[in-house]
């Protein structure tokens, strides 16, 4: 089993994250969870994933989430999966890791 530091790597720019979107979701929540088997964060999206509407969503929500300008995060990988690798330039693996951990209780 892997732990929330697996989904959370340091980049010399700033923080990798691994996440699963869940698009289409009811309410939009950031994060909802950890999953410990592929050690990625959960991340509920409210749009579809359409024309790339919950990417988006994914960027401009994590953005805010962290403090951070919208040009500051961008999708790695993953652009048209469920699994995402993103990077948030200008913030450190500790405030990160240490915002997931409050907001996951």
């Amino acid at each position: 089993m892997k732990s929330l530091d697996d989904a959370v790597e340091r980049h010399p720019d700033g923080v990798v994250l691994h996440i699963d979107v869940l698009p289409g979701a009811s309410e939009l929540v950031i994060p909802a969870g950890f999953n410990a088997w592929r050690g990625s964060i959960e991340i509920r999206l409210t749009e579809r994933a359409d024309h790339g509407r919950a990417n988006r969503q994914l960027l401009h929500e994590l953005a805010r989430a962290f403090g951070l300008s919208q040009g500051d995060v961008e999708i790695m990988s993953g652009h048209r999966s469920h699994r995402k690798v993103v990077l948030m330039r200008g913030i450190d693996a500790g405030s990160v890791l240490e915002a997931l951990r409050r907001s996951l209780g």
